[in-house]
């Protein structure tokens, strides 16, 4: 009599199982790929299977930003994106691929060699964030800007205190897209070092 009863325990257990997998399946959303761009199995659980009634997601990181839906996608997924794959975390990705300018980003897209976990259109996924497609791509700044940067900016007065700084924190130095050597990188624009930091 127990094994009837296990046998039946089990065949209840299946058919409530059979009813749960059928009602429940309508109201999850799939995980679409970014086009060219192929994130891994364990980076789609965790971004996760999100429906758009999750809307009310909270993340502290964007409550003084205004977060509009990426594309086709829910705000719950934007947020959860966001969450997962925040925008310094994703820059820096980007500025190992050594892309020169927006030409470079979009036939690197069209071609499907950005990797995993960076968006096609990241001015839009991090619209809060976004400064320039430069910043961006880490694309180095005119003598102008790196001058004024230099001097006005950072406080460095001479050329051994610029490479000393550029050399001592070069993960900043290239956050900041200046050159580890200016007098060499602008050349043409070279006059001197006083000229440089505004001595003269």
């Amino acid at each position: 009599n127990s094994c009837i009863s296990g046998v039946v325990l089990i065949s209840v257990l299946i058919q409530l199982s059979s009813f749960a997998s059928g009602f429940l399946a309508p109201r999850c959303c799939r995980f679409q790929n970014f086009k060219a761009v192929q994130p891994s199995k364990k980076f789609l659980e965790s971004v996760g299977n999100c429906g758009d009634q999750g809307e009310n997601y909270d993340d502290d990181d964007d409550d003084d930003f205004i977060i509009k839906p990426y594309r086709n996608r829910s705000l719950a997924w934007t947020l959860k994106y966001r969450k997962v794959n925040p925008y310094e975390t994703a820059r820096k990705r980007v500025l190992g691929f050594g892309h020169r300018s927006k030409d470079d980003w979009d036939d690197a897209m069209s071609s499907g060699q950005l990797g995993q976990y960076v968006p096609n259109h990241p001015d839009e996924m991090y619209a809060p964030e976004w400064i320039s497609w430069d910043e961006w791509l880490g694309v180095m700044r005119t003598y102008d800007e790196t001058k004024h940067l230099a001097a006005n900016v950072l406080g460095l007065s001479s050329l051994d205190d610029y490479i000393l700084f550029v050399r001592s924190d070069s993960k900043r130095a290239e956050g900041l897209r200046i050159p580890v050597r200016p007098d060499l990188r602008y050349k043409n624009e070279w006059i001197d070092e006083d000229s440089f930091f505004g001595k003269s």
